[in-house]
């Protein structure tokens, strides 16, 4: 039996209506088969084509389940679907229900005086398979976007990248041989990274203190480029003589405190301490000035006269 009074919001028109996808075969079959015609649709049906309640319920069921499966769907404000006709069943008047999904229930119908009955139609078969066509289609236009926003994504980003890479200044990799990262003593062999002491602050303490023995090399100073031509083995014995020069010689190294680090300067090095004055982290060379090749470490200069002629006498 068919209800007599129309369903919750039937006199309900959406003011905007958004698209919605259109129904498997089963579901659209499902509804068509169990949804309830208000009489308010009923009447609609009826007075504009002119056939029996029985005739208007069946052909309304037929029409329901074919817009549910190639029509065009969309969704009001208030929840209500409307099921229009394709486009091959009438393009310029076509035939339109309005439908409550949650209640089951045919809420409405609007079409042209024409019967869709009396004209030959495509088949529902023939136009599920053009449908899935023009899915397909999009689909596939939807990829190649997809596809090609990615590639313009990816394109714009390596720009970026090589943009700033070429901002950035050239760092050189080193070409003379490395001493693995760690601590060294004064004899050259590994160190172990000594206890942290208390911040020495007083200069004269920190020219005595720096030239000890137990003040270790870490490897970042040891592997400046200001020793790229003395073999590693004898590195802590350079990196040892200018300590030595730079912190005996006021007239030859200045030295500055700063709660990170002592700094100690002289013939154009620049030398970093702890500040405990128990490691030497970095040595930068002298500026290259207006010659090509960056300076390098000379053993005659950072050696006294006295023991230059000394050891050139022990020499066989």
């Amino acid at each position: 039996m068919h209800d007599s009074t129309p369903a919750p919001g039937a006199g309900h028109t959406p003011g905007r209506w958004h698209r919605i996808e259109v129904l498997p075969q089963q579901e659209a079959e499902e509804f068509a088969r169990t949804a309830r015609v208000t009489r308010h649709a009923r009447r609609e049906y009826m007075g504009t084509h002119i056939v029996s309640e029985a005739t208007a319920d069946a052909e309304i069921r037929q029409l329901v389940e074919r817009f549910l499966q190639v029509g065009h769907l969309a969704r009001g404000a208030s929840g209500t679907v409307r099921a229009r006709c394709p486009k091959a069943d009438g393009k310029e008047h076509p035939y339109s229900f309005l439908l409550d999904m949650e209640t089951r229930h045919v809420v409405g119908y609007v079409g042209p005086a024409v019967s869709w009955f009396d004209e030959i139609r495509a088949p529902l078969e023939e136009l599920r398979r053009h449908q899935a066509e023009q899915q397909e289609r999009r689909e596939e236009q939807r990829r190649r976007r997809a596809a090609h926003e990615q590639r313009m994504q990816e394109q714009q980003e390596a720009a970026a990248a090589r943009r700033a890479a070429a901002l950035q200044p050239k760092r050189l990799q080193p070409t003379w041989p490395q001493l693995p990262v760690g601590y060294y003593g004064r004899d050259g062999n590994p160190a172990p990274e000594p206890a942290r002491r208390r911040p020495i602050t007083d200069e004269a303490r920190i020219r005595r203190v720096g030239r000890l023995p137990h003040v270790v090399f870490h490897s970042d100073a040891l592997n400046s480029s200001f020793f790229r031509e003395v073999p590693v083995e004898r590195r802590c014995e350079a990196l040892q003589r200018v300590l030595d020069l730079l912190l005996r010689a006021p007239s030859k190294g200045t030295v500055v405190t700063g709660p990170d680090a002592i700094t100690v300067t002289g013939k154009k090095v620049t030398m970093t301490l702890t500040p405990d004055c128990t490691v030497v982290r970095t040595l930068n060379p002298p500026e290259p000035g207006n010659r090509k090749d960056p300076p390098q470490y000379r053993a005659k200069n950072w050696v006294k006269a006295r023991e230059r002629a000394r050891e050139q006498d022990l020499e066989p």
